[in-house]
């Protein structure tokens, strides 16, 4: 994803950005973040799915810096304290794409005193959802994200180098791993070519198995040792524009297995696909 550096705006709750990526974080501003405040930035629907499950997630999980809320509209008093960090999700539009497709991520950002949300610097950035999509189609997973962006920030603390964790297909080193751990998917997050265990299996005969959301859930909440669950986005079965995105966490030790996204079209549909699959039977 390129940086086109536009504004953002106030927008329906939550900020809205016109390209992505932000500027990445630089050794010394990431040196501040342990001594920082982290504030969580609340939706404008106090009732949102993503509200609750996120404030769930945080004070279940977070652990690194000491944490308080703010709504969208404290944003701006906060945000210029190059002492203060922030976990705030944010609608984009990728506008290279051209294909008018919107998405939510989800950012963890150190304050600055930049001109506006897309000079910030920034530690994580993450695809959540397509804007419309359900809520409930993401929240139950927000616990590991929320973890492993406490691992991602451990692992750039402790680099010498951080330039190569700007783009998430650095984890996919980690791939060669998944064969030896359960994968836990949804069978609606598979293209055809793959919709059933019969037609992974020929690709990839290792341990995965279709379940519920809700056993995925329970997967995360129990932190089941050797598991893996899928995160896939795709903009909902009427629609067949912009990116489906790939992502496989471990829900015991909160690394990034996988990460991977298509454009859609014809020939690459959205969902899981069989070089996804292909990729990461690969040694």
């Amino acid at each position: 994803m390129r940086r086109m550096g536009l504004i953002a705006v106030f927008f329906l709750g939550c900020l809205t950005l016109m390209g992505q990526q932000n500027k990445q974080v630089t050794k010394d501003q990431l040196a501040l973040f342990p001594q920082s405040t982290t504030y969580v930035v609340w939706d404008n629907n106090p009732m949102s799915a993503y509200n609750i499950a996120i404030k769930a997630a945080v004070e279940s999980y977070w652990k690194t810096t000491p944490f308080k809320y703010i709504t969208v509209n404290e944003f701006d008093k906060y945000r210029m304290n190059p002492a203060n960090s922030f976990i705030i999700m944010t609608k984009v539009y990728l506008t290279k794409d051209k294909r008018e497709a919107e998405y939510q991520y989800l950012n963890l950002l150190m304050g600055s005193k930049a001109y506006g949300i897309n000079d910030m610097p920034e530690i994580l950035t993450m695809p959540l959802t397509y804007t419309g999509v359900d809520e409930s189609t993401y929240t139950y997973k927000l616990g590991v994200i929320v973890r492993f962006a406490q691992e991602h920030v451990k692992a750039m603390l402790e680099a010498s180098k951080i330039t190569q964790f700007r783009n998430l297909k650095f984890y996919n080193s980690n791939a060669k791993e998944v064969k030896k751990k359960t994968l836990l998917l949804l069978q609606e997050d598979m293209a055809e070519e793959v919709n059933s265990i019969e037609k992974i299996k020929a690709v990839y005969p290792y341990d995965c198995k279709f379940v519920t959301p809700e056993e995925i859930e329970a997967a995360v909440l129990e932190q089941t040792p050797n598991t893996l669950v899928l995160h896939q986005i795709s903009p909902g079965p009427q629609d067949n524009i912009g990116r489906s995105y790939k992502m496989i966490f471990g829900v015991d030790d909160n690394k990034l297995y996988y990460y991977n996204f298509e454009t859609i079209s014809e020939k690459r549909p959205a969902g899981m696909l069989l070089r996804d699959f292909k990729r990461i039977t690969a040694d």
